[in-house]
């Protein structure tokens, strides 16, 4: 069998869901246990992983530039809330995730594509109007932080300056997600993938923190 792009993007089309099944689940077990952080800077990797996988199952988009730019979105208002404080609240990053620019890991901005681009995909298979899947994205992805902190908390992603997480930072979440999907609607791309790691994104992080 000739080993081209197109035989790769199509085993991947087929059978990434199961891949990220994998990894997530070895992940599970080096991240569930005492031993964890041991084995928590290998965050990044998986993250590098879910993005390969993701990118060659993708279809073509129209526009790709809109279709990659909540990556710079995503990492540049991170650049901002890390060094100021506005508009999540006083928040540091360790470093799980990875190489820092400006003290912001460079993965971060891939968790913001990953999430934005998965979740628009998803909405539009039964939604039309833009601004309403844009909405539907933006209470998903706070949703999705909701979820996520604790775990991140724990394992050292980041840390809040005062004793909880401020209600700054879901609004800021809401309101970000939901312009940085609508100004990159027009980068959307129908991809297998998407339901695949909203699905096991949420099995992976509602499982740690029942753990912790």
């Amino acid at each position: 069998m000739q080993l081209d792009f197109p035989t790769i993007r199509s085993f991947f089309r087929r059978y990434g869901g199961y891949v990220i099944i994998f990894f997530h689940t070895i992940g599970l077990f080096l991240l569930g246990g005492h031993w964890r952080q041991d084995y928590v800077f290998l965050t990044s990797y998986n993250l590098l992983l879910l993005m390969a996988v993701y990118l060659v199952s993708t279809e073509t988009p129209k526009n790709k530039f809109t279709y990659i730019l909540p990556v710079v979105l995503g990492f540049a208002i991170e650049v901002v809330g890390t060094n100021t404080g506005w508009p999540f609240g006083e928040y540091t990053y360790g470093s799980a995730l990875g190489l820092s620019i400006a003290n912001t890991p460079l993965m971060i901005g891939v968790l913001w594509w990953l999430l934005i681009r998965s979740m628009y995909d998803v909405l539009s298979v039964k939604i039309s109007s833009v601004w309403a899947k844009s909405l539907l994205v933006g209470v998903a992805m706070t949703a999705m932080d909701v979820l996520i902190e604790p775990v991140a908390i724990e394992l050292n992603f980041w840390s809040w300056e005062g004793e909880s997480v401020p209600l700054s930072n879901y609004i800021a979440w809401f309101v970000l997600s939901t312009l940085f999907t609508r100004i990159t609607a027009s980068g959307h791309a129908k991809n297998p993938m998407s339901l695949w790691v909203l699905m096991v994104l949420n099995v992976f992080f509602t499982i740690l923190c029942l753990r912790y």
